[in-house]
C-alpha cells in the first residue's frame, strides 16, 4: 500500500535543520526568579512574612487534650526510623552469614524420615485449597473439550499429509 500525500509526517525545511529536537520546547516557558542566599550562605531565604508560621505561644484550653497531644507526638518522636551506624560488623566474602549456617544445620542436623515426610506433606496438604464439586465438574468438561478439538486438528493434519504423500509417491 503505498503511502498517501495527506499524511502528518513532518517534511524538514532549510530552516528546520540549525533546531535540534526539543530546541523549541521551551520557547513559552518563563524563567523562575533567582532566589537570595541566607548570609551564611548555607541556606535559602526565609519564607516571605505573610505565610503563616507557627509558634510555640499556642494556648491550649484542655489540659487532657494537650496531655494526649504530648503523648501522641513522643510515640511518634520515638516510631521513627533510627540509622544504622556506619561501622557495622560484616563477614568475610565467601563466608556465608549466620542466617545461612543456622539454616544449613538445621537441615543437615535432622535425619528426615518416612514417617516425618508423610507427616509433613499431610501438613502441607491442609493448607491446600481444594476445588468445589461445581469447580471440578467445569474444569473436567473444559479439559474434555480441548483434547477433543485437539484430536480433530491432529487426526485432520494426519489425514491431509496421507493424502499429499500418497499422490506424491503413488498409490494404489
Amino acid at each position: 500500500m503505498a503511502p498517501s500525500d495527506d499524511s502528518n509526517e513532518s517534511v524538514a525545511t532549510p530552516d528546520d535543520s540549525e533546531n535540534l529536537p526539543g530546541e523549541l520546547l521551551g520557547e513559552d516557558l518563563v524563567e523562575p526568579e533567582a532566589y537570595e542566599v541566607a548570609p551564611d550562605e548555607n541556606e535559602a531565604e526565609e519564607l516571605a512574612s505573610d505565610e503563616v508560621t507557627v509558634t510555640d505561644e499556642v494556648e491550649v484550653d484542655d489540659p487532657a487534650q494537650l496531655a494526649a497531644a504530648e503523648t501522641v507526638a513522643q510515640k511518634a518522636r520515638s516510631s521513627r526510623p533510627v540509622r544504622k551506624s556506619a561501622v557495622a560488623t560484616t563477614a568475610a566474602k565467601g563466608t556465608a552469614t549466620p542466617a545461612r549456617k543456622r539454616s544449613a544445620l538445621a537441615v543437615k542436623d535432622r535425619p528426615t524420615g518416612p514417617v516425618q515426610f508423610a507427616a509433613e506433606s499431610v501438613e502441607e496438604l491442609k493448607k491446600v485449597v481444594w476445588p468445589t464439586w461445581s469447580q471440578v465438574q467445569q474444569y473436567f468438561w473444559a479439559v474434555l473439550v480441548f483434547v477433543l478439538v485437539v484430536i480433530a486438528y491432529v487426526g485432520l493434519l494426519d489425514l491431509g499429509f496421507g493424502w499429499v504423500l500418497l499422490q506424491l509417491f503413488g498409490g494404489s
